[in-house]
């Protein structure tokens, strides 16, 4: 259901829908209280229930806060790994001129793979959450293209070797990017953080407020708070799918700065 919310359903939107949701069946439950109980009867658990209340709230914002701390930093690292991947793509590309006469044929499978992550695996990415086959395929090319070159002086070793050692990070970070595109919340996690939305929103309920505009404001603005906290934590917990989700732009500055080294 997440990923399918998030691929196919436009950010705001999903936003909307999310808070319209959560503020409806909170005004509901609201309205089917005060009929059904008596506002002197609630009037005299107020003291009760706000206690209550006050120690469920901490809780569950604890409980979010730290979901939507852990939910940034997923998405922060997931950034991070696609720029440090086209900052590896550029190194390669830039010092392959030490490897004539292969220079050309490195460089060529060097730009076909970060065209093929920005082309292919971006969006294999974003709509399945897995890597793509092409983009597999380039990186083992480009795996090749130096297995296949001997350094002939001292110069060329030291490029080769420093070029070896970027070209296993590269494929390092390419792995936990991809991992990352797939890596969600527990499925527990996100019932626990429904139910303690439900439990927190209804508790306001045993208050007896004379004013039922004013706690229909009240309960409104919470509970939309809580559905607004949920979609970011949504939003974010994928972080290659939906709107909100990382782009290969880094990568495309990658290609851009090929142009830069083509005659040297």
């Amino acid at each position: 259901m997440e990923k399918f919310l998030l691929v196919n359903v436009p950010t705001v939107l999903l936003a909307l829908l999310a808070f319209g949701v959560a503020v409806g069946l909170a005004i509901g439950g609201l309205l089917l209280v005060r009929r059904s109980v008596a506002l002197s009867t609630l009037e005299r658990h107020n003291d009760v229930a706000g206690f209550i209340i006050a120690v469920i709230g901490v809780l569950y914002a604890v409980l979010l806060a730290f979901v939507v701390v852990i939910s940034w930093q997923n998405f922060d690292n997931a950034s991070q790994l696609a720029t440090s991947e086209a900052e590896l793509v550029t190194g390669l590309y830039r010092d392959a001129s030490a490897f004539q006469p292969q220079t050309a044929v490195i460089r060529r499978d060097l730009k076909t793979y970060a065209h093929s992550v920005v082309d292919d695996e971006f969006p294999a990415m974003s709509r399945h959450q897995r890597e793509d086959r092409r983009a597999d395929s380039a990186l083992d090319t480009v795996w090749n293209d130096y297995r296949a070159f001997t350094p002939q002086n001292q110069t060329q070793e030291a490029f080769y070797a420093d070029s070896i050692k970027r070209l296993n990070d590269l494929q390092g970070h390419r792995e936990d990017r991809v991992e990352a595109a797939g890596s969600t919340l527990p499925g527990q996690l996100w019932w626990v953080l429904l139910a303690g939305g439900v439990i927190t929103i209804g508790f306001t309920y045993f208050f007896g407020v004379r004013s039922l505009g004013a706690q229909t404001l009240m309960v409104s603005a919470l509970a939309g708070m809580i559905s607004l906290t949920l979609f970011l934590i949504l939003s974010l917990d994928l972080p290659f799918s939906g709107d909100l989700a990382v782009r290969p732009s880094a990568m495309r500055h990658a290609i851009t700065e090929f142009q830069h080294y083509e005659n040297s």
